[in-house]
């Protein structure tokens, strides 16, 4: 039986999330003093992490054979890292902070399109 409602939840967190965090993340970081350069480069981590972590993740869940478990793993990862934003002021906490939820966001999507995947028999 396909989990079609979760599945679907799922995407429409995911994107709205993109939507939302895209644009005004760096009104945020401009309301904080941040600098053009030091807003570009911690933007920049999530199109770096989108290079790296799929791949390394992709291996895990195939290594492992466990691609839900990683995913919700992943989920509350990026939610560690995105609640750095809370606690921390400098550019240094901002980097690490975006540097994870980055690595374990990027890897999600990948992970939960090869579930769908496998749920409808393509």
């Amino acid at each position: 039986m396909v989990p079609y409602r979760r599945l679907s939840a799922y995407y429409f967190f995911y994107f709205a999330f993109i939507g939302v965090f895209s644009p005004y993340f760096t009104l945020y970081l401009k309301s904080l003093q941040f600098s053009a350069w030091d807003i570009g480069v911690l933007m920049s981590l999530m199109q770096v992490m989108r290079l790296l972590a799929p791949n390394l993740w992709g291996c895990l869940a195939d290594r492992l054979g466990a691609k839900t478990p990683i995913v919700r793993g992943a989920a509350l990862m990026s939610i560690a890292g995105f609640s750095c934003f809370f606690f921390m002021q400098s550019f240094v906490g901002f980097f690490f902070g975006m540097a994870v939820l980055a690595f374990f966001w990027s890897a999600a999507l990948p992970l939960v399109e090869a579930l769908t995947f496998s749920y409808l028999g393509v």
